[in-house]
């Protein structure tokens, strides 16, 4: 979706179209007004129209401010604002048969960070909304347990990183999983702490901090 929503906004540019636009109003194409020119009926690959948008748009797409986003990159920033939130959010929720308290939670604040202006395509449709809230609900709730988070404080205290320059009671990771390592340096890239931090919090390369957050953005 990321790769989606920058070619989108770099071709947008380009062209000079509305990056606002949302596909509810176009003309007829079958009207005797206009002329009509059908292309051949096989989809494009997104690495294909990627051969038209300089690489350095493309990073500068990945740059820009959350403020900005439109089109497609209304749901990657809905979806960034909100999962960011919810790996905190989810421990208020740890109780038997809290899923359902927890799903409902994530639902609502994604409503509240729906709030698109005009000039951005306005807000995502219900449909958007809720698939991104089901998405980032189930994914938070099975990697974001009790169990892992119990391990990682009983580890705290045994070993510890630097993370600004003070010792922090985080734990080391060192020979983890990736699979117990991928929500932890999650966890800490959503408190703001830079790769470099993470990776020394962890005991990992910086290089693997990033492997992890671009797997997650896949």
């Amino acid at each position: 979706m990321r790769y989606l929503a920058a070619i989108e906004h770099v071709l947008a540019h380009r062209l000079g179209a509305d990056v606002g636009y949302v596909g509810l109003i176009t003309k007829n194409p079958v009207h005797s007004d206009w002329w009509t020119v059908w292309h051949g009926i096989e989809p494009y690959s997104l690495d294909y129209l990627a051969e038209f948008c300089p690489d350095a748009d493309l990073a500068a797409y990945n740059r820009r401010s959350r403020k900005e986003a439109s089109g497609l990159g209304r749901n990657v920033t809905l979806f960034d604002n909100v999962r960011e939130w919810a790996y905190s959010a989810v421990r208020e929720y740890w109780r038997p048969n809290g899923y359902d308290a927890w799903a409902e939670a994530v639902r609502a604040t994604c409503d509240s960070a729906n709030a698109f202006g005009l000039e951005q395509g306005g807000p995502l449709p219900h449909s958007e909304l809720k698939a991104t809230a089901k998405s980032i609900a189930r994914w938070v709730w099975r990697h974001f347990t009790p169990a892992k988070f119990s391990s990682v404080q009983a580890a705290r205290g045994a070993k510890g990183g630097r993370i600004g320059g003070k010792v922090s009671k985080r734990p080391t990771k060192g020979g983890k999983a990736r699979a117990e390592l991928l929500p932890e340096v999650l966890r800490l890239k959503a408190q703001g702490y830079s790769n470099r931090d993470i990776a020394e919090d962890l005991q990992i390369s910086a290089g693997s901090v990033s492997n992890y957050l671009r797997r997650d953005r896949e």
